[in-house]
């Protein structure tokens, strides 16, 4: 009974592990909603709706179809969503684009660093 117990206690931490993305891509968020991108340079595509976003690099491009909430650390990022609840970024001279806030008119935005657009796409 005490396996039992314990695997069941576990396949909640299995099913919802975050995903590493090391290489550019196309990752659907469907599958894994909490989404770390390490790497410089690459380009991906992140599909579905994800819970969070993590990017931790510079001058990578990313185009989101919904996230709850988008943390960027690092320089010279190009990011173009969707649909975002919050944008936090520490770091310079990246971009963001969102098209619409999933609460209210906008998302709620937090920066540190320099140089940082954010902005609304029609």
């Amino acid at each position: 009974m005490k396996t039992l117990a314990l695997i069941l206690a576990l396949i909640p931490a299995v099913a919802h592990a975050d995903k590493d993305l090391e290489a550019s891509g196309i990752h659907d968020c469907g599958t894994d909603a909490v989404v770390n991108i390490v790497n410089a340079g690459g380009t991906y595509t992140l599909t579905g709706t994800c819970t969070q976003v993590n990017i931790n690099g510079g001058a990578n491009t990313v185009t989101i179809d919904d996230v709850d909430e988008l943390n960027l650390n690092g320089a010279t990022n190009k990011i173009t969503v969707t649909a975002v609840g919050a944008i936090n970024v520490n770091g310079a001279k990246n971009s963001i684009k969102w098209k619409k806030a999933k609460a209210g008119k906008k998302p709620k935005v937090a920066v540190n660093g320099k140089g940082n657009s954010i902005a609304k796409i029609k």
